[in-house]
């Protein structure tokens, strides 16, 4: 699937706020080594931008029509102090995109909560034994927590 760029128009069945050729070059500068045809680094970016959009509860502002695919553009928001137009898609969202993407490469972004609570396991001399708490796995993205956070409610809010 080709990617279809969102840059703040409300442009339909967008699927992306960053073309391959900005992926390339800010993996490039960072010494990341992505897949090496289009299609496989565009799955990677629709994945991230599936990833973003889990943050919407959280975002400032609202959107900027009911109508549109992605959580951006966006009105009533506010950077740094500095308000941004409701028909542009902020470069930290894109560099938080790019990250994401990035990460896909290697990780599973979104992903199911693992619980077990199991008190104890036993098979044959391998034992296995949880808390009353259960085990969970909870991923933690701290290179896109740093871009994505200035567009937060509340910027304590993880990745």
């Amino acid at each position: 699937m080709a990617l279809i760029i969102e840059d703040g128009t409300i442009v339909a069945g967008a699927n992306s706020f960053t073309t391959d050729a900005e992926l390339t070059a800010y993996a490039t500068a960072r010494g990341v080594t992505l897949p090496a045809t289009e299609a496989e680094r565009d799955i990677l970016q629709i994945k991230a931008t599936d990833f973003l959009n889990s943050f919407e509860p959280s975002m400032s502002g609202v959107r900027a029509s009911s109508e549109q695919e992605l959580i951006y553009p966006r009105r009533d928001v506010e950077i740094y102090g500095y308000s941004v137009a409701s028909d542009s898609i902020p470069l930290t969202l894109k560099k938080a995109l790019l990250e994401a993407a990035i990460v896909a490469n290697t990780t599973t972004l979104l992903t199911n909560e693992v619980s077990q609570n199991e008190q104890r396991k036993k098979i044959d001399t391998l034992e296995v034994s949880y808390f009353s708490g259960g085990k969970k796995t909870k991923s933690s993205f701290q290179s896109v927590q740093n871009y994505l956070a200035p567009l937060l409610r509340d910027t304590l809010a993880r990745c």
